[in-house]
């Protein structure tokens, strides 16, 4: 039997996507939004598709990026200042569509928006994560060396739990 006379199912499910016989990627509902997580530098990210009309969608991404040092004892203190300048400094280099913020708890999120147009290959998709991802390694990079310490939330605590939300 040859492989390529095997015909492909009309469709097969990925988690929330249909997936075509060219491999192109389909929501199956757009309510609730298609959404999943990945971690990169110890962090979560949390991508989520959101219908903008029949084709544009738009894929949100947000991420805990780290916590300002407490105010408690002598090595964190004096981390903290350059931490808050860093904060008021930071969202006039981000790149459009990005946004960053200091929550209640001060955990500084970020949160970024790219257009994804539909439908999509698994592998179109990962290559706009992937952009992302190599976009936010410079600013990690100043926020690590700043001294804020790298979130330990699990997943689910990430974003959208109270004290979770953005401020800007």
């Amino acid at each position: 039997m040859n492989l390529d006379d095997t015909p492909m199912p009309a469709a097969l499910t990925l988690g929330p996507f249909r997936v075509g016989a060219d491999g192109t990627l389909e929501p199956m509902v757009s309510d609730p939004a298609p959404k999943f997580t990945c971690r990169w530098r110890r962090r979560v990210i949390h991508a989520r598709l959101l219908p903008a009309d029949a084709l544009d969608w738009r894929l949100e991404l947000s991420a805990p990026l780290g916590r300002v040092p407490s105010s408690v004892g002598a090595p964190a203190a004096s981390r903290r200042s350059p931490s808050f300048t860093l904060m008021r400094d930071l969202p006039a280099t981000l790149p459009d569509g990005w946004r960053i913020g200091l929550a209640a708890d001060h955990r500084v999120l970020l949160e970024a928006e790219l257009s994804a147009r539909l439908p999509m290959t698994a592998t179109a998709l990962i290559s706009e994560i992937t952009g992302f991802l190599l976009t936010l390694a410079p600013y990690l990079d100043v926020l690590e060396e700043t001294g804020l310490t790298v979130p330990s939330d699990p997943i689910g605590a990430a974003i959208g739990v109270p004290g979770g939300t953005l401020k800007t």
